[in-house]
């Protein structure tokens, strides 16, 4: 039975550029505070860690190399010591986490997220399925099964999307076809209107995301929508400018773009000003959707699955594949999730969760829900 009723949170905020320990600091910091006030969810933006790469949409090739080797260098595995800390974190403070983060597995990047339960483990572990433009030559596609999005929790069914998949209409179809009802648009670092030099259009500008594709999948969904966006100071602006090249000056056009939304589109808390920078809190009632999904059920009553279909493939394609040692002439296979360790538990858990006196899962289940 889910917990109808919480608080949950979407943050606006810096990240720790090109530091994987700052990074992973400032993120146990901000569980921690999201754990002190009472949240159930905490959203981070897209790439939270070590940053969104905006540089890439600013320089030259000769020009991004330097940088790129050193976002790369703090990028985070996902079976790393320091995503184990975020996942304690997570368990210490009793919160769901949906954190954006650039991904190194083997040697390619992906702009991956995860859903961190309030035990510490990794519910959803997904990559964006196809990078934005410029981001192709940062971050690579993500396979088959690590993009599905919704993951049922106590919380209600909650999706994770990554900037323009969330104005994908198949993945917006695919993620109604589950039943979603939270959803956290993660976006990046992401310059104003004012910044905008024709004939850039409109498409890629900061209010385009966070006051139209965010306040419509709201609409399209009937879901809570939170869009936590990373935010830019005059420090932030110098680090993510090569050698050679005067930064810009002023990151208020980069600043101010987290939004909330209610299940019918409306802002559910104010816009914050260009100097907030934390974390946005809402009450959350999942019984609010059940209006904007009675009106309009596009996975179920208001679809016709006799005319519209979406094929959806969530196998895995290897690149090299193995006999299976079974024998019978059959192809191995296995999973990201299983390939990464995600399957095993996060470390010896605390007696709160295991061991002597310990609460067991259906008591934390029954504990957290009526809390």
């Amino acid at each position: 039975m889910p917990l109808t009723k919480y608080k949950a949170a979407a943050l606006t905020s810096e990240p720790a550029w090109f530091d994987l320990e700052g990074g992973v600091q400032k993120t146990i910091s901000l569980i921690n505070e999201a754990g002190q006030a009472g949240c159930k969810l905490v959203a981070f933006p897209e790439v939270w860690i070590p940053g969104y790469p905006y540089w890439m949409w600013k320089v030259t090739y000769l020009q991004s190399l330097p940088m790129l080797k050193k976002y790369r260098e703090n990028s985070m595995a996902v079976d790393s010591e320091e995503m184990r800390r975020i996942r304690r974190a997570a368990r210490d403070n009793q919160v769901f986490v949906s954190m954006g983060f650039s991904e190194i597995d083997h040697a390619t990047l992906y702009l991956a997220q995860v859903l961190i339960s309030p035990a510490g483990e990794v519910l959803n572990h997904r990559r964006k399925i196809k990078p934005t433009h410029v981001e192709k030559l940062v971050y690579g596609d993500g396979a088959g099964d690590t993009f599905m999005s919704v993951t049922a929790t106590e919380l209600g069914r909650l999706g994770q999307l990554n900037c323009w998949e969330n104005m994908n209409p198949f993945l917006k179809s695919l993620n109604l076809s589950q039943g979603e009802q939270v959803h956290v648009a993660a976006w990046p670092a992401y310059p104003g209107v004012e910044r905008r030099v024709r004939p850039d259009p409109a498409t890629n500008c900061a209010e385009t995301a966070s006051d139209m594709v965010t306040p419509n999948y709201a609409l399209e969904t009937g879901t809570w929508t939170l869009a936590p966006f990373q935010r830019l100071s005059v420090e932030g602006l110098q680090k993510n400018t090569p050698e050679g090249v005067d930064p810009e000056t002023d990151p208020a056009p980069y600043n101010g773009h987290a939004r909330i939304y209610r299940p019918d589109g409306s802002l559910a808390v104010a816009k914050p000003g260009k100097d907030f920078d934390g974390l946005m809190c809402v009450d959350i009632d999942l019984n609010e959707t059940h209006l904007t999904k009675t009106l309009a059920d596009f996975a179920g009553h208001y679809m016709r699955p006799d005319l519209i279909r979406l094929l959806v493939d969530t196998r895995r394609k290897e690149l090299v594949t193995e006999a299976d040692p079974r024998g019978g002439g059959g192809i191995a296979s296995y999973s990201t999730r299983q390939r990464l360790g995600l399957d095993r538990p996060l470390d010896p858990k605390p007696e709160r969760y295991g061991g002597k006196g310990a609460v067991g899962k259906e008591e934390l289940a029954e504990e957290t829900v009526t809390l």
